[in-house]
């Protein structure tokens, strides 16, 4: 048997890419295929296995992985691993603080989370010996399988051992994945909730396809091997409601909207360095529509409190604000500028469509695009920009279209 030279066996480890491997492993396991197509999947040297994590820059939760970890797997385990994270980001592990709900601390939590997961009926058989398991080491004296999380946390502070060591013979494990990276500096913020939501759409999608099919023809792909009873879980996840705080994701929204313009200059040296040097001078601004529908049917109660939001966010941005029902009112747009106090105005009481303000922002050189309105007209063109729909629980209730990939925000 001829042996592949090391250099080359490391240099494929460090190009390893799970993307190119994801239609093979996942082929009979409908439901984690559809999930994992919706995630991004991202390398990472400095963690030593794999494992859910919340990219604050980007705003969501992705699959990370350790390039060289997952290239040594079998491939029915690099399989195993896959379906592990993506039951994490399937039965709401992700979300913040779940040690809390649970009543006990972290590490107990994400032991308790990993032993549900681990000892399912599909997922118990094809576990490598290194990962958390009812019956191994340190938990060989808990001996049921398939429980639910809150029923390991409890039974954990009873039989873990306290030895180092395994005895002579049998199988130790632990728990591979660093469930850290699901944290972030400010939990509570904007940016986390977003993530949190997406999560939830992404497993809804998947859940979807699963019982009903694509809604194009497509016929229903089926569960593959996940139990019945993980089923109902997952979709007990995604049925809740997300209790989202509107005013941070739409400061969220107008933050992630600003725009950088780098500028090169010249600055002159101290005078014990002698010469010039260039420099980079980078100025911030945030390029933002806000169009407002003016149909007679939006309330003035949804507009008033729209108005005072947008006069706080005033300190950090500037707004280009746009009139419109069936048509922009060109003559009425106006640029909020930042630092100033506006008052709710309505100079118009006609019907609505959606297409005229958005041809209006695609011809302009926006970031985002904010529509205030209450969803009913059909559904526009594409926005060549990031956009976002306020509307009131009547107008959510009411709509004429579901915004596909883009935000809907309901004021209460």
């Amino acid at each position: 048997m001829q042996v592949m030279p090391k250099k080359i066996e490391n240099d494929l480890a460090k190009s390893f890419d799970i993307d190119r491997y994801i239609y093979g492993l996942l082929k009979d396991e409908p439901f984690f295929a559809l999930l994992s197509r919706q995630l991004n999947k991202t390398k990472r040297f400095d963690i030593p296995t794999a494992g859910m994590s919340f990219n604050k820059e980007r705003g969501q939760f992705e699959v990370i992985y350790n390039p060289t970890f997952m290239f040594g797997l079998e491939p029915k385990h690099k399989k195993w691993v896959l379906m592990h994270e993506l039951y994490h980001a399937s039965l709401g592990h992700c979300e913040f603080r779940n040690h809390e709900k649970l009543g006990v601390d972290r590490k107990t939590a994400n032991e308790g989370m990993d032993l549900a997961i681990n000892s399912l009926d599909n997922m118990w058989s094809d576990a490598p010996d290194f990962v958390l398991m009812p019956g191994r080491f340190p938990f060989a004296s808990i001996t049921i399988k398939g429980q639910a999380t809150e029923w390991y946390v409890n039974q954990i502070p009873k039989h873990k051992s306290d030895a180092s060591e395994p005895p002579e013979g049998e199988a130790a494990g632990g728990q591979f994945d660093d469930h850290s990276e699901m944290e972030c500096d400010d939990p509570t913020s904007g940016e986390r909730q977003i993530a949190e939501q997406k999560l939830a759409d992404a497993v809804a999608k998947a859940a979807h396809e699963c019982d009903f099919g694509d809604g194009k023809g497509g016929q229903p792909q089926g569960w593959g091997t996940v139990p019945h009873q993980m089923r109902e879980q997952i979709k007990e996840f995604v049925g809740k409601r997300f209790k989202l705080d509107p005013k941070k994701v739409l400061a969220t929204f107008i933050k992630a909207s600003v725009a950088a313009d780098k500028k090169t200059s010249v600055t002159k040296r101290n005078r014990r360095l002698p010469g010039k040097k260039f420099g980079r001078r980078t100025q911030h601004r945030a390029n933002i529509a806000i169009s407002i529908d003016q149909s007679g049917s939006v309330s003035d109660e949804l507009l008033a409190k729209v108005f005072d939001w947008l006069g706080e966010f005033a300190k950090f941005a500037s707004f280009t604000v746009v009139p419109f029902d069936a048509s922009v009112f060109e003559e009425k747009v106006y640029v909020w500028k930042k630092g100033e106090k506006r008052k709710k105005e309505r100079v118009l009481y006609g019907g609505t469509d959606f297409d005229a303000p958005t041809k209006f922002v695609n011809k302009r050189n926006f970031d985002g695009h904010i529509v205030i309105t209450d969803m009913m007209a059909p559904k526009p063109i594409r926005s060549k920009c990031q956009r976002m729909w306020l509307t009131d629980t009547y107008g959510a209730r009411c709509r004429y279209f579901q915004p596909i990939g883009e935000r809907l925000l309901v004021l209460k």
